[in-house]
C-alpha cells in the first residue's frame, strides 16, 4: 500500500514581518504619547505647586499689612523676600490711592488698592502669584471717623 502524501496548507502559521513591523511601529507610537502626557503632567504638577507658594507668600504680605504688623501711611512700593516651601521667593508690594474708572457715591478719601506680585528669586518677568486687596487708612486722631453718631 502507497503511502498518501499530505500537502502541506499554503497558509503559514503566524505574522510576516510587515506585519510584526507595523504593530511596533503603533505601539511607538502609542509609548511615545503616554510618555509626553506623563511629562506634562509631571511639569504641570511643579507649576501648580509653586503657583501654589508663591500665592501663600502674597497672602501673607497681604495679611501682614491689613494687621498692622507693616503698617501703610499712604500709597508705597515696597519689597522683600521669604523663604516658602523651601524656595526663596521675592515680592513687590503696591498701594495706591483708590481711584475708579467710574464716579461712584462713596467716600473713597485713605481707601488704598494693595497689590502684591511675587516672584521666584531672580525671575522678575511673570509673576507666579498676584494678590490684591483693600484697605482703607485710619481717620487722624480725634477726628470721630468710624464712632457712631449718639
Amino acid at each position: 500500500m502507497r503511502a498518501v502524501r499530505q500537502k502541506p496548507p499554503s497558509v503559514a502559521a503566524g505574522f510576516t514581518l510587515l506585519e510584526v513591523l507595523v504593530a511596533v511601529a503603533i505601539l511607538a507610537v502609542a509609548l511615545g504619547a503616554a510618555i509626553r502626557i506623563g511629562a506634562q503632567t509631571a511639569a504641570n504638577v511643579v507649576e501648580l505647586r509653586e503657583r501654589a507658594y508663591a500665592g501663600w507668600v502674597a497672602e501673607n504680605e497681604v495679611a501682614r499689612v491689613q494687621a498692622g504688623i507693616e503698617p501703610l501711611s499712604g500709597p508705597a512700593l515696597r519689597g522683600g523676600g521669604a523663604e516658602m516651601g523651601g524656595m526663596e521667593w521675592e515680592w513687590e508690594l503696591t498701594a495706591e490711592r483708590a481711584a475708579p474708572p467710574i464716579p461712584v457715591d462713596i467716600d473713597l478719601e485713605g481707601l488704598l488698592h494693595i497689590e502684591v506680585r511675587v516672584f521666584r528669586e531672580g525671575e522678575s518677568e511673570r509673576a507666579a502669584a498676584v494678590r490684591t486687596a483693600w484697605l482703607r487708612l485710619p481717620g487722624p486722631a480725634g477726628d470721630g471717623e468710624g464712632v457712631p453718631d449718639e
